[in-house]
């Protein structure tokens, strides 16, 4: 079967990169009516528009994907002292440490190094976690955890590999131990926020933010665990990771309808509701990461089908917004319905470039 499908829809978001560059001064972050919402200090979602502009200039090799790469790029590098951020691996990792792998910077990689140490900072050692602070105003979340933290951890897993101080990986140990105790559930599925006495780190319950409700299943939290425990058994060796990642691609593929797009939430029933194409392409990119530990071919074609269908239905050729159209980013708070977003777009040409090279390695 013809692959020429891949080089196209890469040639397409390449050409909406170029567009939204040319439209943006600051950091994009989601879309509300096909215009782009950015943001000076790029939030969480800062690197990720990085990010695409090193892909970008990794496929083409331009001197103009080069600056605005390099641009975007050290316009973050002051976050990487955050004290209350918990995705500074989603700010640094695609930004910083692409760039400095790129480019050989290594103003990048000290500040990919500082932000490990700023993340690990952040592990409450008597609760035992990370909580997921985030950008929610005064709303207290110091003994709330995140699922959305197993994406970032990484980052503390390259940084004891460069060299970096062994307390990071007991973070790391503690944050997935943690997490995979009290957020995955029976089924495979994830609660998006387990809520935990910040003292004693007793737990207290499992709640959402941006799902339909505690008990249900937010599909892009599904994928955020996929994909960071699919990256994390790759770069740890840690066969517990392997086995909870295939259980929630396992939970996620019977849950997948026919179109292969999920919902914003699978609990969420009726016509009228959003889907999430970001969740789509970030559990697309954790089963090319779970193919490539465990050479099982369902989860090449699984990610191939559901990337064809994003592709065809989602992905955008030369209108408003960005790479990938119908994500929704939280939908209970009014935010990004039926919009782009910068971690859907990121995700989406990530996914798309290790697919191609999968099959034509």
């Amino acid at each position: 079967m013809s692959k020429d499908w891949i080089d196209q829809a890469i040639t397409r978001g390449l050409r909406s990169a170029r567009r939204i560059a040319s439209e943006v001064s600051d950091f994009p972050h989601v879309t509300e009516k096909g215009r782009w919402v950015c943001t000076a200090d790029g939030v969480w979602t800062g690197g990720f528009w990085a990010g695409i502009l090193w892909l970008a200039y990794e496929q083409q090799r331009t001197d103009d994907w080069l600056g605005l790469a390099t641009s975007y790029t050290d316009r973050l590098l002051p976050r990487a002292r955050d004290t209350h951020n918990h995705d500074l691996g989603f700010m640094f990792y695609p930004s910083a440490i692409k760039g400095w792998r790129l480019t050989g910077n290594e103003a990048y990689r000290a500040a990919a190094l500082q932000a490990a140490t700023a993340l690990a900072a952040q592990y409450n050692d008597e609760a035992g976690f990370i909580p997921g602070w985030g950008f929610f105003g005064a709303e207290n979340w110091s003994g709330s955890v995140l699922v959305d933290t197993l994406m970032n951890l990484p980052l503390l897993v390259w940084a004891t590999q460069q060299g970096g101080e062994a307390r990071l990986m007991q973070v790391v140990r503690g944050q997935v131990e943690l997490t995979l105790k009290h957020h995955q559930r029976g089924d495979g599925s994830f609660y998006h926020v387990y809520k935990f006495d910040p003292k004693t780190g007793a737990p207290i319950a499992g709640d959402t933010y941006q799902g339909l409700a505690a008990e249900t299943t937010w599909t892009r939290g599904q994928g955020w665990a996929i994909a960071g425990l699919a990256m994390l058994a790759a770069m740890t060796g840690q066969q517990t990771y392997l086995d909870a990642s295939k259980r929630a691609a396992a939970c996620f593929a019977a849950r997948l309808g026919a179109d292969h797009i999920p919902p914003w939430d699978f609990d969420a029933t009726g016509a009228d509701q959003p889907k999430d194409a970001s969740a789509g392409v970030i559990v697309a990119y954790g089963l090319l990461r779970l193919h490539a530990l465990t050479g099982d071919a369902q989860y090449l074609q699984s990610a191939t089908h559901m990337l064809e269908a994003l592709a065809r239905t989602c992905g955008n050729d030369a209108g408003p917004g960005g790479l990938l159209l119908h994500a929704t980013a939280d939908l209970p708070h009014g935010l990004g319905i039926d919009q782009s977003t910068m971690y859907g777009d990121y995700y989406y040409l990530k996914a798309l470039i290790a697919l191609r090279d999968r099959y034509q390695s």
